[in-house]
């Protein structure tokens, strides 16, 4: 039965990878390709391993369902590909095959051990690593962890199985507080992915993760000189003027996901016994991090990386004349000023900026104490914070956040991690995160200072970086939370490689409490593949907005038979992203008034239900002598006036 287990597990992943690849996608060309081309190499790679394979056919099943899971995840990457660097998708499909190259001389080098650790991680690598829009990267991520928790002892939590409960509850509380809210909830399934995913790796030889690390870093050298030849073929594109983003991608995540990338490469240099190659590896990761720099002219990701690049000077290198490096520091900086005063439409101190921010952070400090005080707002703020109404604030603050929400049409950002955080888990949630700090702190007081000096760099790191979110929350974001995790958990690794322990003597969770782990990513997988399939099917009929969710093509609409009645408990499993897809393309009388009814039922901040039954109203004058109540509740719910802009 012990034997049977796990390929019960691999039976059911087998079945539900290939149950996504039959959902719908706007790529139904590029899903028979990136098929083909990796079942064609997994087969080519096992005839030329035939032997091996007889030997011991186990490494190359697990080999074959982390090339599927591969294919799905550039399926899912080729679906919203704004860059279309070659017709027919050819961009990514070369990307995608240098990486189950990848994949296989992995296989290949690496012990069979290490790979069948590493296997569904470096799957997944191409949504960790690069800012790549996906609509749901916690699916991919959720095989990756069923593929390796089907074998309990990659989960060893010996001397931490409390801990791991105790947190698993915490995160599991925040994710049903946030259920119907979509965007909350895929970062607090993001969060949970990210806490498994620490547990499994902090087990791992500290090889494997430098080995993951590398293969971070790769990945990120590959999608950055794809981009560049993008932009290079680009007429319209001006490096030197104001981006918001690049391709859909924030130009604030890029630098700072880059400036994780520069800080990792410069430590990776420092590790012992790297050869000519893999330091040369490096440079030109840092070379491609340096030139996003100067395409997103972020001001925080530069300053942080010249302040590390300080401390790494002074603090590990040592110089033996530190005038003429202080020289040399100084010289760089005034040549970044240069180059911000000439040649960007930014200045390096833009006191609006600043005032907009500080007006921001103040708002939500506000909102959080006078409306939510014990727990705050959940993992998406942003889109309730707005809607509250506070006292005592100035007028000029309230000026620069309805601005903000203007100029950039969007929901006010905290653009700091520490005060996101105070809006999303309030006092109580604050005050607890801060004991355990400190209880950790002082229980492991000497340790754990032994554990910073002997791993400066990596200290370093995390100094820089938590200065760096000061001034914004790019830790929330996948492309940089895995990363930091990673990290991490090398805190915990000694210097020394050391083979893993496969003695019995594992302190394991009950499978019970394994399972329903399992059980719930699968869940949650299964309704957002639902919800993305759906959106994708019919994403002709929308239009999206950040403020409404959809706004509904009625021209496309009443051409396409589209049945979406669904129950009230359908809409609360399903979420509100699927309800407000729902409501944009439902035209029929009776329906639409029952979504109305849902949305006051389910919606917890109500502004943009009396918006839409506003909309509803002045559409098809339904009791027109109730208008002035409407737009009277509107009023008092929506205290920025959102709702009331006339393209809304």
């Amino acid at each position: 039965m012990k034997r049977f287990f796990p390929f019960l597990i691999d039976a059911f992943l087998l079945f539900g990878i290939s149950f996504l690849f039959q959902s719908y996608t706007n790529q139904k060309n590029f899903r028979i390709d990136i098929l083909g081309i990796s079942i064609f190499s997994f087969i080519l790679y096992t005839a030329i391993r035939w032997k091996s394979f007889k030997e011991n056919p186990f490494p190359f099943w697990t080999l074959f369902l982390t090339v599927l899971l591969l294919s799905f995840v550039f399926l899912k990457i080729a679906e919203y590909d704004p860059i279309q660097l070659f017709p027919q998708k050819l961009g990514i499909k070369i990307i995608a095959l240098t990486w189950i190259l990848f994949l296989l001389f992995s296989f290949h080098f690496v012990s069979t051990e290490t790979f069948l650790i590493l296997a569904p991680f470096l799957a997944i690598v191409p949504v960790i690593s690069f800012v790549d829009f996906m609509a749901y990267p916690s699916i991919p991520i959720a095989i990756a962890l069923l593929l390796t928790m089907r074998d309990p002892k990659n989960l060893d939590l010996k001397n931490s199985k409390t801990i791991f409960l105790l947190s698993i509850l915490v995160i599991f509380a925040i994710i049903v507080r946030d259920w119907w809210d979509d965007f909350a909830l895929q970062r607090a399934v993001l969060l949970l992915e990210a806490f498994l995913f620490y547990c499994v790796i902090k087990k791992w030889d500290r090889s494997q993760v430098i080995y993951l690390l590398k293969a971070i870093l790769l990945f990120f050298l590959l999608n950055s000189l794809s981009i560049y030849f993008g932009i290079f073929k680009d007429p319209n594109f001006q490096v030197t003027s104001y981006h918001e983003e690049i391709y859909l991608i924030p130009v604030s995540l890029l630098a700072s996901n880059s400036l994780l990338m520069i800080m990792i490469s410069m430590m990776l240099w420092f590790e012992t016994n790297q050869s000519r190659l893999e330091r040369g590896f490096y440079v030109l990761v840092l070379l491609a991090s340096l030139i996003w720099f100067g395409i997103t002219v972020s001001r925080n990701s530069i300053g942080s990386f010249l302040l590390f690049l300080l401390l790494v000077i002074f603090l590990i290198q040592k110089p033996k004349n530190k005038r003429l490096v202080s020289y040399l520091i100084v010289f760089l900086v005034l040549g970044i000023g240069a180059y911000f005063l000439f040649y960007s439409e930014k200045s390096i101190l833009s006191l609006g900026s600043t005032s907009v921010r500080f007006s921001i952070w103040k708002y939500y400090i506000l909102a959080t104490i006078q409306s939510n005080p014990l727990f705050g707002f959940g993992m998406y703020p942003e889109n309730k914070i707005p809607f509250v109404i506070t006292s005592g604030f100035d007028s000029g603050s309230l000026y620069y956040i309805k601005d903000y929400i203007y100029n950039f049409a969007s929901f006010p950002l905290a653009h700091n991690l520490y005060i996101q955080f105070f809006g999303s888990f309030g006092i109580v949630g604050s005050i607890t995160f801060l004991s355990i700090l400190c209880i950790n702190f002082l229980r492991k007081g000497t340790s754990l200072k032994k554990a910073l000096k002997n791993n400066l760099m990596l200290t370093l790191i995390f100094f820089v970086w938590l200065i760096h979110e000061f001034y914004d929350f790019n830790s929330l974001e996948i492309s940089n939370l895995f990363l930091l995790v990673s990290l991490l958990v090398l805190y915990k690794i000694p210097e020394k490689n050391q083979e893993i322990s496969r003695s019995n003597n594992y302190n394991l969770l009950p499978k019970m409490t394994i399972g329903f782990v399992l059980s719930f990513l699968t869940i949650v997988s299964v309704r957002f593949a639902y919800i993305d399939h759906y959106t994708l099917k019919y994403a002709k009929l929308v239009t999206p907005n950040n403020f409404e969710y959809y706004i509904s093509k009625k021209e496309e609409i009443n051409q396409t038979q589209v049945n979406t009645p669904m129950s009230f408990a359908e809409n609360f499993f399903f979420g509100n992203k699927l309800f407000f897809y729902h409501y944009a393309i439902e035209q029929n009388f009776e329906s639409k008034l029952k979504l109305l009814r849902y949305c006051f039922d389910l919606q917890s901040y109500p502004a943009i239900c009396y918006s839409k039954l506003n909309q509803f109203q002045t559409g098809n004058r339904y009791f027109p002598e109730l208008k002035p109540y409407f737009e009277f509740f509107l009023d008092m719910y929506d205290p920025f006036a959102i709702y009331k802009r006339g393209e809304l």
